[in-house]
């Protein structure tokens, strides 16, 4: 990869960092101010799922006009795979994540959230998708010491409870990632991918949402909250946009560093509005997990290149 490219890549995973890494304070922001958890968790499918639809059937290249006419989001065969992957991928880890948001930190909710490497790796192990490698395994360790100080009670509150139970979406995220590497049926694309798993995700949650009465209709007047909801859609939608250009420019090798470059603009965003500041053990436990993903993110890249 070139200069320039090696620029542009770095340029858009800071600017996708800043705008996923917001996620995580908007939540918190929705749901203190009366968004229910459901509501907020449906728009933030049925949103996104609406743009990259039309993205994905809009042809803006001679290669774009291909896909659009082998177009898998109609095809009955694929939707086995969108609903699983829109289950354990989107509906469940996204939807106890806005539950805990009230509860726990941003910032420190966007660490745990993105701890989804330190996951996937033992689970890959033990299913055969990876092989042993001392790096990533002494990274493995470091990462959970971080993760323990944060779970284990302490005499300076770490939410320990609500923290516990924020694992549940990154557990659910290793195991979407799991089971894409093993199932994604070929001539599948990342953003038709993408759009099939987030419209499984919306008809998924819309009789839970029914049912429960959680539906958060976006019309007049347009409070704050309301606004907040919107903007979140619009910001999650362009961050799936820059998401694949990230990895049309520069594969796998910046794809590694998204985690951590989110979990440090969620801590730079909780810090922004909500005035969020770790104390020292869980400054600690932060500076483990985020070291633990950045190694982790380098070691992959490695193999990856060594493969190639």
């Amino acid at each position: 990869m070139n200069k320039s490219k090696t620029l542009l890549a770095l340029i858009t995973l800071i600017i996708l960092g800043f705008i996923w890494g917001s996620g995580y304070t908007l939540a918190k922001y929705a749901m203190i101010n009366g968004v229910p958890p459901l509501g907020y968790a449906f728009w933030q499918s049925l949103g996104p799922a609406i743009l990259l639809t039309l993205t994905s059937f809009f042809p803006f290249s001679s290669s774009r006009v291909q896909e659009k006419q082998r177009n898998h989001l109609l095809q009955p065969s694929y939707w086995p795979y969108f609903l699983i992957c829109g289950l354990i991928g989107i509906a469940i880890p996204n939807t106890n994540m806005y539950f805990i948001a009230e509860h726990i930190p941003a910032g420190l909710l966007a660490v745990l959230v993105n701890t989804v490497p330190l996951m996937v790796y033992p689970l890959a192990l033990i299913i055969g998708q990876e092989r042993f490698d001392g790096w990533r395994t002494l990274a493995l360790s470091l990462g959970m010491v971080g993760i323990f100080l944060i779970i284990t009670p302490t005499t300076e509150s770490l939410f320990s409870n609500w923290t516990l139970l924020a694992l549940l979406s990154p557990l659910s995220f290793a195991l979407c990632s799991l089971y894409i590497a093993a199932k994604q049926p070929a001539g599948l694309n990342a953003l038709q991918a993408a759009s099939g798993m987030l419209v499984a995700a919306s008809l998924l949650l819309s009789p839970l949402v029914i049912h429960q009465q959680s539906f958060y209709p976006l019309t007049a007047p347009f409070t704050v909250a309301k606004q907040v909801v919107i903007l979140e859609i619009i910001l999650s939608s362009v961050g799936y946009l820059l998401f694949f250009q990230l990895i049309r420019l520069a594969g796998p090798v910046f794809y590694s560093l998204t985690g951590g470059m989110v979990a440090l603009t969620g801590l730079f965003w909780g810090f922004v509005v909500f005035d969020e500041k770790p104390r020292n053990l869980q400054s600690l436990a932060i500076l483990c997990v985020i070291s633990a993903l950045i190694v982790l993110s380098w070691r992959q890249s490695r193999q990856t290149q060594e493969i190639s």
